[in-house]
């Protein structure tokens, strides 16, 4: 059982007020304000701040936060395991990885087990979030992640690569990065993991974004792929993304002078999840293979 004053911390920052948190409680207002109080008493730091008559929370109040929604849910899946409560096992993937890397595996899965799953398909930062509020048990993502916070896999390795039309001005011979400067770039919304990427790529170049003669962010790989079929622009993603519309003649992979990104994708999860057996259970048996452990990090290393 958690405690009180945790559960009040957790409905000021919903209802962003103390007034509304007390009501919402059945306590009285110095109640929730003496509650935030002895919180920030035992962390020993400022975990709420009131700017004008806005509830911020510090970065301090930040880590809490999400601490205290995982042990939520940590509980809430208890009392779901003492209950014998079966509930679906919440997945979470990117784009790329949902739609072109996991289906056969999970088809494969689907037919074999009778337990049920639930998928969730949004970018690398919404799903980290959702991971670490405990929305969702495990996750296959493409990005950059905290290897200090989740446990993690490597699913797969997969070339990234620049895409282009078929009878695109740049498809003969090989192009310099600069070159490809000189049409418009289409690219997934920020916060997607092929975004990131390429912006990395630029960014060990000693270049950027702002170098690009125009770009066009598009959620959908499937209208990506139908605008580079139709126009000069460039975009870039995994090898399997475009693979099929590679093989029909609609696509083509460029030829970069000096570059080759060749990049793992990960199942990963927290690694203090009360579900842990269950979902490592739930990897070897997706992926058909003798599960190895996950890897640990000593804590030294911050971010991949």
């Amino acid at each position: 059982m958690l405690d009180i004053k945790i559960y009040t911390f957790l409905k000021v920052v919903e209802l962003k007020n103390y007034t509304k948190a007390a009501a919402v409680l059945n306590l009285t207002q110095p109640a929730v304000t003496q509650h935030i109080k002895k919180l920030e008493d035992y962390y020993q730091c400022k975990l709420i701040e009131i700017i004008g008559k806005a509830v911020h929370l510090t970065p301090e109040g930040q880590a809490l936060y999400h601490y205290a929604n995982f042990q939520m849910a940590n509980e809430a899946q208890l009392i779901d395991q003492i209950e014998h409560v079966a509930n679906p096992i919440k997945i979470g993937a990117t784009l790329s990885v949902a739609d072109y890397y996991l289906p056969k595996h999970l088809g494969a899965y689907l037919n074999q087990h009778k337990e049920s799953v639930a998928v969730t398909v949004k970018n690398t930062q919404q799903i980290l979030e959702m991971l670490l509020n405990n929305a969702l048990y495990c996750a296959f993502i493409e990005g950059i992640f905290d290897k200090t916070v989740f446990a993690y896999k490597e699913f797969c390795v997969t070339r990234f690569l620049p895409v282009v039309r078929k009878g695109h001005p740049l498809e003969q011979g090989q192009v310099s990065l600069a070159d490809t400067y000189q049409y418009p770039l289409v690219l997934r919304e920020k916060g997607s993991g092929t975004r990131e990427i390429y912006e990395n790529y630029l960014y060990q170049n000693n270049d950027s974004i702002q170098s690009l003669l125009k770009v066009h962010e598009i959620s959908s790989f499937g209208m990506i792929k139908k605008i580079l079929r139709a126009t000069d622009a460039i975009s870039f993603m995994y090898e399997e993304v475009a693979r099929q519309e590679v093989e029909r003649g609609e696509l083509t992979f460029l030829s970069l002078k000096n570059y080759e990104i060749n990049r793992p994708l990960y199942f990963i999860y927290p690694k203090h999840s009360l579900l842990k057996d269950k979902i490592e259970c739930f990897y070897q048996e997706l992926m058909g293979e003798e599960l190895l452990p996950s890897k640990e990090t000593n804590g030294n290393e911050a971010t991949d």
